[in-house]
């Protein structure tokens, strides 16, 4: 293999690279949201009102992976801390997972003002 050959194999190679890490930091809260929704739910299930400190580390590693996204206030990422009630956690978490990852109609939907005319 020449050397062209070689610098088109090492830039493809950088451009995968690079596409691999931008998915994994765009995917990395939207897995993060899931894995703490289905946790807090289940304390909410027992009965906890507050949740624990356990939780920090996690809701401390999210908070740092928003920090700056897009419509996000730090209004709403200052409930991500330990010692907030859990229900408010949970409503907390799911409003970021709605600006994080909007929910998505099929490309065959009708839109509202669509279904309206019908």
């Amino acid at each position: 293999m020449g050397p062209l050959a070689t610098a088109n194999q090492q830039i493809r190679e950088a451009e995968r690279h690079f596409s691999e890490q931008r998915l994994a930091r765009l995917t990395a809260p939207h897995r993060l949201t899931d894995r703490l929704l289905d946790q807090l739910e289940e304390l909410n299930l027992d009965g906890v009102e507050l949740v624990p400190q356990s939780y920090q580390p996690a809701l401390a590693n999210l908070r740092e992976q928003l920090i700056g996204h897009d419509g996000l206030s730090g209004r709403l990422l200052s409930h991500l801390h330990a010692g907030t009630r859990t229900a408010d956690l949970i409503e907390a978490i799911f409003a970021i997972q709605e600006v994080i990852a909007p929910p998505t109609l099929p490309a065959e939907a009708l839109s509202f003002d669509d279904a309206a005319i019908l």
